[in-house]
């Protein structure tokens, strides 16, 4: 086998509404697909505004059949899962800066995986599409990401030659979404057409851990005929931490003092904040930590408040990446220990609610035969 790199597109020019579509006419299988997407701040510093709030879906379609599909947030965490690596995300809330998210979405367990990738030669028309949506969070502007034409999208193909293509492939896509109540059980309809490798469950709410919004996952087919697990999401999240470790982020804070700063971390998270040109002299603390947020107290060396914002440098580690828990089935490089749920007439994930308004997605990790729907 031979491993090349395609790049499709470099820093090409995206609108602020906009769909990407890009063919994937290889004759090679696809190990994976890395996407790098980048974009300028407003001159006023652009607060808790990330990339990944602005790449709203990620697709690889054969036409009406739908091959993977998933956020940014959701690609951001994969990458970490299956590399243990942190993606590469240079975050910067700095007035008029660059700030650049780069992850890839894997067709196998890993790169460069022979067992598990995508063969384009099966489908009529395999594409990408990306969509964008620059005014997520806020519309453009010199508080946001700037007007003006200045997202720039990257897409690099990883390729193999000289091999036979795989049968099969694993299949990223979200299945669900919705916003959860303050109580009462969410009962979720999982597919039953092919074996499970993972699961994801994003609980994402400013100011609250994933288990403070959803307290229990139960995985359950036939209404219980069989119990897969029936967890408290505290005890999972730790186990999860002891299996993939914690990742790291630089992130380039615009702040004043008692100031509410987001971290990409849900859990577990440790903050190093240094000041950067400007602010040199200025002493900072760190008052409140809560879930995926904190609280900055700055001063300067003659004890007065700073009120203005300034730049900050930070160092932050962590787990729990955008407040998503990872649940596996078996051993991730084992094809043998993966669930599978066809011997079942019904699968479901029933999750307790325990906080009102939490954006609550599931992701499931699937074997998929290459071959058309």
């Amino acid at each position: 086998m031979k491993t090349r790199d395609a790049v499709l597109t470099y820093q090409k020019s995206e609108a602020d509404t906009a769909v990407e579509t890009i063919d994937l006419n290889f004759k090679d299988p696809i190990s994976a697909i890395e996407l790098e997407v980048e974009c300028t701040n407003g001159s006023g510093g652009n607060k808790d505004n990330w990339i990944s709030d602005i790449v709203t879906k990620i697709e690889v379609v054969d036409g009406s059949n739908v091959l993977a599909a998933l956020n940014m947030f959701g690609l951001e965490t994969l990458h970490w899962l299956k590399t243990l690596a942190s993606p590469g995300l240079y975050l910067s809330e700095w007035a008029s800066d660059q700030t650049r998210h780069n992850a890839t979405l894997f067709f196998g367990r890993h790169l460069w995986d022979t067992l598990y990738a995508l063969d384009p030669t099966v489908y009529s028309n395999p594409q990408l599409k990306i969509t964008f949506n620059k005014a997520a969070v806020r519309a453009a502007s010199t508080t946001a990401f700037a007007t003006g034409t200045n997202i720039m999208l990257t897409v690099v193909v990883k390729l193999m030659e000289g091999m036979s293509p795989p049968a099969q492939y694993l299949m990223d896509k979200q299945i669900d979404s919705f916003t959860s109540a303050a109580t009462g059980e969410k009962r979720v309809d999982l597919p039953r057409d092919y074996d499970y490798r993972m699961l994801l469950l994003r609980a994402y709410q400013a100011g609250y851990e994933t288990n403070e919004s959803i307290s229990n996952v139960k995985l359950t087919c036939d209404t219980d005929g069989y119990i897969l697990l029936d967890r408290k999401t505290r005890q999972l999240d730790t186990e999860a931490r002891g299996l993939f470790g914690m990742s790291t982020f630089r992130h380039h804070l615009y702040r004043a003092n008692n100031q509410v700063a987001k971290a990409l971390h849900n859990k577990g998270y440790n903050v190093s904040v240094a000041p950067w040109s400007g602010a040199t002299t200025h002493i900072l603390g760190i008052t409140a930590a809560s879930s995926n947020q904190f609280n900055m107290e700055i001063h300067d060396h003659d004890g007065s408040v700073v009120s203005s914002e300034h730049n900050y440098a930070m160092m932050c580690t962590g787990h729990a990446l955008h407040a998503t828990l990872p649940i596996i089935f078996g051993t991730l490089d084992d094809p043998g220990s993966w669930f599978s749920p066809k011997p079942y007439g019904k699968f479901e994930a029933v999750l307790t609610q325990a906080t009102a308004s939490t954006l609550v997605e599931i992701i499931a990790e699937q074997v998929r035969p290459n071959a058309k729907a």
